[in-house]
């Protein structure tokens, strides 16, 4: 099959959206020799709202800025493994490529856009694909991007939906702001989803969310995504009615999963950590006000090297629940609470075992369990800094 009925075949394999227009792109005309375009962005100037651009394999050496609502782009194809990085073949896949200081190598600046199966890379001054807080209904897919500043700048206004859904986001480690993290969003995020991804080797965070006030990060979905190597799977901040669930961490060099200020009705859920640094973590180290309302459930933390499974920094988690997990064989302790605020928590029916120092351990004071500031219930551990906590 030629890699333009490739291009045909993915297209039609996905939800339909009504496009008015096919215009095929062929950098060399190898592949798609009666193409439109030699260019990714000359077509998009030359397409209509709600088009497809049909992009076949090669090597574009170019700043895509898609500014018109509802185009639909989609490349061949991309490698289905990402944990062992190769060179990109321009045979088989469409190669974006580029060093842009005003953004992205692929920049979404309208409503509704989709970007499928491409390889983004080598931005050496900014993100691999950027989107606006402005608008919303992006639709990042099956791409890898590697090799950026960060990988995707996923911000979005919360109209409709947006997603950044089964991409290989590896090794952004470049040099420059915010440098190292795989999704990063700090303009404002609300009703989107970020699944089903595999991250791989970036230094600072496969995702990190946060904006300039409580709520910022809003209703955002983070599932079934796997890190492997990276600094951190998350870090949030600012975060309302967010969950992270069934995700799986591992060896991360700092928290796997770490919770920053402000954040109110988090859920994790159902996570799977092993090999870290630390597993789950609430802090405020820099600067806000503590968390609230968090449900940390069901989650499997093991084998943390540097210290904890679940652990509340000084004055960084009220009135929440962690209920329900398993944390073994941790340097430290299984669940630490430590000293400063961190009042009226729940701490329940969590499995505790083989924990260096500790299965459970609490350093507040206060009416609660042992005379801690918290209830402590019906947890399943040997080892415990006050007794009663066990």
């Amino acid at each position: 099959m030629s890699a333009c009925a490739v291009a045909a075949v993915a297209f039609s394999a996905l939800p339909s959206n009504a496009a008015q227009t096919t215009l095929v792109v062929d950098d060399d005309g190898a592949q798609c020799p009666n193409a439109d375009f030699t260019s990714i962005q000359a077509a998009v100037t030359a397409a209509s709202a709600g088009s497809t651009i049909s992009v076949c394999p090669g090597t574009y050496n170019e700043v895509v800025t898609v500014n018109k609502p509802n185009l639909t782009l989609v490349g061949p194809r991309t490698p289905s493994t990402c944990t062992q990085p190769t060179t990109p073949n321009p045979t088989t896949e469409a190669i974006i490529q580029a060093d842009n200081p005003a953004g992205g190598v692929v920049n979404l600046l309208e409503n509704g856009i989709r970007f499928i199966r491409f390889t983004v890379q080598n931005n050496t001054l900014g993100a691999g694909i950027v989107t606006s807080a402005t608008f919303s209904g992006h639709r990042v897919l099956q791409n890898v991007v590697q090799n950026n500043v960060q990988g995707v700048y996923f911000n979005a206004n919360g109209t409709t939906a947006s997603a950044v859904d089964q991409n290989c986001i590896r090794q952004n480690n470049q040099p420059g702001s915010a440098g190292g993290n795989g999704v990063y969003s700090d303009l404002g995020l609300s009703n989107a989803t970020i699944r089903q991804n595999t991250f791989y080797q970036n230094d600072s965070s496969a995702i990190v969310l946060t904006g300039l006030a409580p709520g910022a990060v809003n209703n955002v979905g983070i599932d079934v995504n796997r890190s492997q190597e990276d600094g951190s799977l998350l870090a949030v901040f600012n975060s309302t009615g967010t969950k992270v669930r069934s995700n799986t961490a591992r060896n991360n060099t700092g928290s796997a999963i770490f919770v920053g200020n402000d954040n109110t009705g988090l859920e994790i859920l159902s996570n799977n950590i092993s090999g870290s640094a630390r597993g789950v973590r609430t802090s405020t180290d820099f600067g806000g006000g503590p968390n609230t309302n968090l449900r940390i459930s069901s989650n499997t933390i093991t084998n943390s090297t540097n210290t904890d499974g679940i652990s509340a920094g000084p004055n960084s988690l009220d009135n929440s629940v962690i209920s329900s997990n398993t944390a073994t064989n941790n340097l430290r302790d299984g669940i630490r609470i430590e000293l400063g605020g961190n009042s009226g928590n729940r701490i329940l029916s969590n499995t505790l075992r083989n924990n260096a120092e500790h299965d459970c351990h609490d350093d507040t004071v206060g009416t609660g369990t042992a005379g801690t500031a918290n209830t402590w219930l019906a947890n399943s551990g040997v080892t415990e800094n006050r007794p009663g906590l066990c």
